[in-house]
């Protein structure tokens, strides 16, 4: 059934609401301001649900999810200025600084100070972002013209490129490709947070999509084993949270996926502790290997921001490093369950990251686009509901900019996670019934791998 006008109405209301998010900036935040997102992912989920029921044109999802995005490009970033320690990023790349080597508010960098050098977070921290990460951000300078514009388009690439991909992976294992493309591309997290914050997160959404491509590839013996292993370690050094995967992807692909992995990161270290140029920026000032995780650590042991299970966690251990620990021993619990369980890597990325979001003491509402692939994938409702429910993370900014002070109310940490634990803890007692009495779900139906997907789906509250 072909019913394209539901569909299109949808995406008018989302194309609007969050081109009134965007560009009305007279409009208070947090209220009446997050209203806006909220109505957007309203029309997201309603049109994710109608794609579910009826045979939209792909090309109706495509022009929606392009036209929401240009909507937002022309605008500077207003929710995050991590916009600023990128550029700062690429621009030491481009004058030979290694940005492993020096916080932005080194007094030997003053001659490279910028315009927007001010606009810089953390100035006195050097850089948390991995090798990948750097090199895409020198090419934003490289590029030249306006820098954000140039970083959107970049972003904007991989971030229509993992849309794509997903397309693929869909009609490759029986799925219906509508509503896989519904809950990605039409994601309003995504959209804002790419086309507008310029976060560029997309880039490694795109490596996980094509590691999960890659993936099935090799297990149908159509693809080098090495090269997932590879894909695993370029999302890595985009951001660190997909290394977490690796004993899975080991486990199915066997010591191929480890030594390509281990060659990939290896590799790019080496660049930026000074072994010869760097992707064509020239040689960098020498750091050894403290110096490439100084920002990483400073980070990991005091950044805090929208934390749900991890406030509990602390609230008993009584103390933030004893409460990291434990954090950090329950995620390698459900590392180990999905290696022992032999998850597919798709599945696996959902919920190891997805346990990542669920237990970490920071949670920018960015970072919940990073299960945002396979959620659309395996439409985890749970986690899509996160990405709408996460907006609640920018309750705060208004007092921000005029205090200096981000409150964090318990009320408001809430109601980003309490229904999504409700959700998950629904999944899981719906799993516990004789699998005989459990609905088979819409999307698998016929087709061997879709049966096989389905099975996973049933199984997903455990």
């Amino acid at each position: 059934m072909n019913r394209p006008l539901p569909l299109a109405l949808l995406g008018l209301v989302l194309v609007a609401a969050l081109g009134t998010f965007g560009w009305l900036d007279q409009i208070g935040l947090p209220l009446p301001r997050l209203l806006l997102p909220a109505a957007a992912f309203l029309a997201y989920g309603a049109a994710g649900l109608t794609a579910r029921r009826t045979a939209p044109p792909i090309a109706l999802i495509w022009t929606v999810a392009i036209a929401a995005r240009v909507v937002l490009l022309p605008l500077t970033p207003e929710l995050s200025d991590d916009i600023y320690r990128y550029l700062w990023d690429g621009n030491l790349l481009t004058q030979g600084v290694n940005p492993y080597a020096h916080p932005p508010g080194d007094s030997a960098l003053v001659a490279l100070h910028t315009p927007w050098h001010g606009e810089i977070n953390h100035p006195d921290v050097p850089t948390i972002y991995p090798p990948l990460a750097q090199l895409l951000f020198g090419a934003v300078a490289r590029a030249g013209g306006p820098a954000i514009l140039a970083a959107k388009l970049l972003w904007l690439c991989f971030d229509l490129g993992c849309g794509f991909l997903l397309q693929r992976i869909a009609t490759r294992t029986g799925r219906s490709p509508a509503p896989v493309l519904v809950w990605y591309l039409w994601s309003p997290l995504l959209i804002v947070e790419t086309a507008w914050s310029a976060h560029f997160d997309a880039a490694g959404l795109f490596l996980m999509a094509a590691l999960i491509l890659a993936a099935g590839a090799v297990g149908a013996g159509g693809a080098r084993r090495w090269l997932p292993g590879a894909l695993l370690a370029t999302a890595t050094l985009v951001k660190f949270a997909p290394a977490a995967a690796l004993p899975v992807l080991i486990r199915r692909q066997g010591p191929a996926a480890l030594i390509a992995f281990a060659a990939v990161c290896i590799a790019f270290y080496l660049l930026f502790a000074a072994v010869g140029p760097v992707g064509g920026f020239g040689p960098l000032d020498p750091v050894g290997p403290g110096a490439l995780t100084e920002g990483l650590r400073t980070y990991a042991r005091h950044w805090s921001a929208n934390e749900g299970a991890f406030a509990v966690i602390a609230a008993l251990a009584g103390d933030p490093v004893r409460a990291r620990a434990v954090a950090a021993a329950l995620m390698l619990a459900v590392v180990g369950y999905a290696t022992w369980r032999r998850f597919s890597i798709e599945r696996a990325l959902l919920w190891i990251l997805g346990a990542g979001l669920l237990l970490s003491p920071t949670v920018h509402p960015w970072y919940a686009l990073w299960v945002l692939p396979m959620a659309a994938l395996r439409e985890s409702r749970p986690f899509l509901l996160l990405g709408g429910l996460v907006f609640l993370g920018y309750w705060g900014l208004a007092s921000y900019e005029s205090t200096g002070v981000w409150p964090q109310p318990l009320w408001n940490r809430t109601a980003i996670w309490l229904p999504v634990w409700l959700m998950l803890l629904w999944g899981f007692l719906r799993s516990l019934r004789p699998r005989s009495l459990r609905p088979r779900p819409a999307n698998a139906r016929a087709h061997p791998e879709r049966q096989v997907a389905g099975r996973e789906e049933s199984d997903e509250g455990q």
